[in-house]
């Protein structure tokens, strides 16, 4: 199947559409993947792009002026799929779906987009008027990996305020001491990730709280090494409650998850039910940073959490073969349950 990946460059876009890639691929799907830079010449542009895609079966000649708003790098060649993710692709998947007359994927909001300009939408929580091909994911998808992970390895994910999310020094003293004591107690090592969010005293923070013998790696925005290659050989991954994205990369992986929340934190009723979600089906544990000193990560079983987000993965996949009879075709079918002797 040749899938033509529209992306706008936000590495948090880029790696749902891949992650999506790398599920349909676990699934046994022969994919040619072109990837196309898509770029939205003007922002202002979005109302009447939105009112133009809700009339592509009426004017043949609106996708054309659809996607002369875009700059594309090279130029889409024919697929058998469109796929993007990302609110500024949404209206030049549309168009091109349109024109190839080939089915679109879409992660994420639809931004005023009627049912009718998506094959199949993907979203955490249902989206208004898309009852018919909306696939409502257990957890949102993110790059899979093969590799095995290093039992005296954990990962331990700062972020920032964002979210609702509003961190004090003190809740990053408290997860860092927190940090330290697991790792003695535990005989591992961690690796350290911050983000572009993470306050700018965070990293001289981490170097005075954490004892560097505990330390296996350091990964900041501007580190030579990416937390893509170090991820997958944790054991076990610790994680602040702010990035959405780095929660979903951490399911992914199917390691034991434990999300972190300072005092402050009232996050938009939609993250919250989605973190409430992720916590409902067992996917990641929770508690506040100044409550760690307490907390008993109790020894979750690799394999129970594989199986749900295994199972998580495929019943989307399903649900999208159902919408695209092309998907329908390439997935391989489930293993059958043997006879009875």
């Amino acid at each position: 199947m040749k899938v033509c990946l529209l992306s706008d460059g936000i590495p948090g876009h880029v790696n749902q559409a891949h992650g999506l890639l790398d599920w349909l691929r676990a699934e046994g799907i022969a994919l040619e993947v072109d990837i196309y830079q898509c770029r939205l010449r003007a922002k202002w542009l979005r109302p009447l792009l939105a009112a133009a895609c809700n009339r592509l079966s009426h004017h043949r000649l609106l996708a054309r002026a659809v996607l002369r708003c875009y700059h594309f790098s090279p130029t889409p060649a024919a697929a058998d799929l469109i796929l993007s993710a990302g609110g500024n692709t949404s209206f030049a998947s549309a168009a091109l779906a349109h024109l190839q007359g080939v089915p679109n994927i879409f992660i994420g909001s639809p931004r005023k987009l009627s049912a009718s300009t998506v094959s199949a939408l993907l979203t955490l929580e249902p989206s208004a008027g898309f009852e018919r091909n909306n696939v409502v994911l257990d957890i949102a998808p993110a790059r899979v990996s093969s590799k095995a992970p290093d039992q005296r390895t954990w990962a331990l994910l700062l972020g920032g305020d964002g979210s609702g999310y509003e961190y004090r020094q003190q809740d990053w003293k408290d997860i860092l001491r927190w940090a330290n004591a697991q790792a003695r107690a535990s005989g591992i090592r961690w690796i350290v990730a911050g983000s572009r969010r993470s306050p700018a005293y965070l990293r001289d923070l981490c170097e005075e709280e954490l004892d560097t013998d505990l330390v296996g790696a350091w990964c900041w925005p501007d580190s030579a090494q990416a937390l893509s290659d170090l991820l997958p050989t944790a054991v076990r991954i610790v994680c602040t409650e702010d990035s959405m994205s780095m929660l979903c990369e951490s399911m992914n992986l199917a390691r034991p998850l434990l999300s972190l929340r300072p005092a402050s934190a009232q996050p938009p009723a939609r993250y919250r039910k989605a973190i409430a979600k992720f916590e409902q089906l067992g996917f990641l544990e929770r508690e506040e940073a100044r409550r760690l000193e307490k907390y008993d990560w109790q020894q979750a079983h690799t394999s129970d959490i594989g199986h749900r987000v295994s199972r998580a993965r495929r019943r989307a996949i399903q649900q999208m073969a159902e919408l695209i009879p092309a998907l329908k075709k390439a997935v391989a079918p489930a293993p059958a349950d043997k006879p009875p002797r």
